[in-house]
């Protein structure tokens, strides 16, 4: 049986939340430098990745290494319930076939889950090389997209050397947001070539609703080749990711 304590359930509240409106079920892994959790929407047009690394948790006790797959949404509904003072316990074993969530305060919550068999995913390894970096504040992104999202459903997202711009129209209305790379809401602007890309916005605003876990945001764009990555840094070296795949322009 593996065995894991989480004090501040807060930290991580927001993500199980996001990836949830993405897929209902993820495979988790579990080896001796932390959770590993990933899953794709049921179109593969997105994957999602989360990293809890080792020393994020309060208590981590692994048996073997393992991977299980498991419903993310019962996960979200049950991190709702959570309140500020619990620790977050979880105990499964892939041969036991269940995963069993606790929430400790002056009471104690019990729920239990079957796990998913790992033979019904299929999830691609994604490791794509940028060249267009760009590091943005997480709230004013948001801001800008939820802006688009009032136009269309889509965005076409244009890098140059020194800008950036963010477009949604439709056939009666449009939107457009620009962003100079010496913007205040720019942290970082890396840029060797143009790129134009069009994307979902559904997809990126899901994972957008988890904007609190970090300051700020990267964005790696690959033009219409390679997935848009968008990144949230997570204290303790994890990360909250998403890739994105483009649409034909």
């Amino acid at each position: 049986m593996s065995h894991f304590a989480l004090e501040n359930i807060a930290r991580i509240k927001p993500i199980i939340e996001s990836i949830s409106e993405i897929t209902d079920e993820c495979l988790l892994t579990m080896n001796d430098k932390g959770i590993y959790i990933e899953g794709t929407d049921p179109s593969l047009i997105s994957k999602i990745e989360f990293f809890m690394p080792k020393k994020m948790f309060n208590d981590y006790h692994m048996e073997n290494e393992e991977t299980i797959g498991l419903n993310i949404d019962s996960i979200s509904r049950i991190c709702r319930r959570t309140n500020p003072d619990e620790i977050v316990v979880i105990d499964f074993s892939s041969k036991g076939g269940k995963i069993e969530l606790t929430l400790e305060s002056d009471i104690k919550r019990n729920f239990e889950f079957n796990l998913i068999s790992t033979s019904n995913f299929n999830i691609p390894s994604l490791n794509p090389k940028y060249s267009t970096f760009i590091e943005i504040d997480s709230r004013i992104f948001k801001e800008i997209i939820k802006d688009m999202a009032l136009i269309g459903g889509t965005i076409l997202l244009s890098v140059h050397k020194n800008d950036i711009s963010i477009l949604c129209e439709d056939y009666t209305s449009k939107a457009l947001a620009e962003l100079s790379s010496t913007s205040k809401a720019i942290r970082k602007f890396e840029s060797k070539s143009i790129q134009r890309s069009k994307y979902n916005v559904n997809y990126v605003l899901s994972f957008l609703n988890a904007f609190s876990v970090s300051d700020f945001l990267k964005v790696s764009v690959g033009g219409t080749k390679l997935p848009l990555k968008l990144e949230y840094p997570i204290a303790e070296d994890g990360r909250f990711t998403m890739y994105l795949a483009p649409m034909e322009i």
